[in-house]
């Protein structure tokens, strides 16, 4: 029997998504997820992309992503990803998402997400995953967002993929933001220069897409202003 603690996975669906995290709080008029459907340097994204999540299969053969230096930036928003919340790869991805985002997304007054940001401002990665774990707001109106998927509910230990965030931070440094990772869950990438967002994170994701031998269980969503 499942219980009544457990989170679920969640499945990569912008539709879903947008649920999700009015349920949380977002103001939707804020912003918008868009499915992207090629990796072509002339395919059109638009502008004003806020940040790209990235769901693919869990490999021991998937490359360490290309790091050019080391960086830390103390003014990014962290959430390690402990065991009690396993399955949750996809809501720790979208809070890193939102949370560096904040100037950007709209969250209402006294809703689950505002609240939860405001609590954990000045907490570390560690201390914000034991306030999700315990926060039941959040994990009702989650539980309530995997049991509308169109694939059956996967229990924790057997879900078999990962989401991770690209953001950009000061302007033109991209990170990978990973809360499972053994390292530090910002991971700086490079400086964007001359590039554009979209153009270095399919970089990334092209590296990481060719290591996988075949399997195609992947998927990129952006995170951008609502249209």
């Amino acid at each position: 029997m499942t219980s009544p603690n457990a989170w679920h996975a969640l499945e990569s669906d912008p539709d879903l998504w947008r649920i999700y995290i009015e349920q949380l709080g977002v103001d939707v008029s804020s912003l918008d997820f868009i499915e992207i459907y090629s990796l072509d340097e002339d395919y059109s994204t638009g502008e004003n992309i806020y940040a790209y999540i990235f769901l693919y299969p869990e490999s021991d053969a998937l490359p360490v992503s290309n790091v050019s230096q080391s960086l830390t930036n103390d003014k990014l928003w962290t959430i390690k990803q402990i065991d009690e919340l396993d399955s949750c790869c996809c809501l720790i991805a979208l809070l890193h998402a939102i949370g560096n985002n904040l100037d950007k997304v709209i969250l209402k007054a006294n809703s689950p997400l505002a609240e939860f940001f405001e609590k954990t401002q000045n907490m570390t990665a560690d201390e914000r995953a034991i306030v999700l774990l315990n926060d039941q707001n959040i994990h009702q109106a989650h539980e309530e967002t995997a049991e509308q998927g169109q694939t059956e509910m996967i229990d924790s230990g057997r879900v078999g993929y990962h989401y991770i965030a690209y953001i950009v931070s000061n302007g033109n440094q991209l990170y990978e933001m990973n809360g499972s990772a053994k390292g530090p869950h910002a991971k700086f990438i490079g400086e964007l220069n001359d590039e554009s967002f979209f153009s270095r994170v399919t970089q990334e994701i092209k590296e990481k897409v060719s290591a996988l031998d075949g399997d195609i269980r992947f998927n990129l969503i952006a995170m951008a202003k609502k249209q």
